[in-house]
């Protein structure tokens, strides 16, 4: 089987029912890709970017793992998105996006 983790940042406002469609689509794209989801990291607003380290950081322990997120805009609390995502695709890190994306990136 091959893994994967989920990550967001919940954002000002955020409903439990956002919170529920946000998680589903990221449990949609993990069986979309045939990927088995381990975890899924999200942030508090005040937390952040604490729980998306621990994203960064299990994906990167494991082989052929991939990490999901709504959108490169949750990346934003540590740099430059699509530097980020050119430093996974370097460390054979898939990244999926669970959200239609409204730049370039590979949507599920």
């Amino acid at each position: 089987m091959r893994f994967a983790f989920g990550y967001f940042k919940k954002h000002f406002l955020m409903t439990d029912a956002e919170v529920a469609t946000r998680r589903k689509r990221i449990v949609d794209c993990a069986v979309a890709h045939q990927r088995e989801l381990v975890a899924l990291y999200i942030d508090e607003i005040a937390t952040a970017p604490n729980e998306l380290h621990n994203a960064l950081t299990a994906v990167m322990n494991l082989p052929d793992c991939a990490l999901i997120v709504p959108n490169l805009f949750h990346f934003a609390s540590i740099g430059n998105p699509l530097e980020l995502r050119q430093v996974l695709r370097t460390n054979q890190v898939e990244l999926l996006l669970s959200e239609p994306p409204q730049s370039a990136g590979r949507a599920c």
